[in-house]
């Protein structure tokens, strides 16, 4: 059995000497998503399943359903902590780290900072902050 290949204008060089084809286009404005960054211009972005409503950080697949449509949404950026550890480095100060159940249904990992380490206990309300760094995500406790 044999079959024909159609030579086009994009696959005429495919095959001959070493040109393996057309190269990809790249998007020449390319702006970041919640995906990659999670904040940006110090708003934190999450997803939002649109079948089952699942919200989700920095996910290409719903964590419920699997569904592959998310859309981007707007966090108000009030949060719980679940669990909290102070991490320390071999430079530098030692951190608080934390995994923060959202007030939209959502969680994720950060520092929470501007207070003693001592300070951060699981239960504590925590709202976004603007952190040293553009794309690091910090959150500090919410006044009482």
């Amino acid at each position: 059995m044999s079959h024909s290949v159609i030579e086009t204008a994009a696959n005429a060089l495919a095959g001959r000497e070493g040109i393996s084809g057309p190269a990809p286009q790249s998007d020449p404005v390319h702006r970041p998503s919640a995906l990659t960054d999670g904040t940006r211009e110090g708003v934190l972005h999450f997803q939002r399943c649109r079948w089952c409503h699942t919200a989700a950080f920095r996910r290409m697949l719903c964590p419920a359903c699997g569904s592959t449509d998310m859309a981007e949404e707007r966090s108000a950026g009030i949060g719980v902590i679940r669990h909290v550890t102070v991490v320390g480095r071999r430079e530098g100060r030692p951190r608080a780290m934390a995994v923060i159940d959202m007030r939209e249904g959502f969680c994720l990992r950060a520092r929470v900072g501007a207070v003693p380490l001592d300070s951060a206990r699981i239960g504590d309300r925590v709202r976004l902050a603007s952190g040293p760094r553009p794309r690091e995500i910090v959150f500090q406790l919410c006044d009482a």
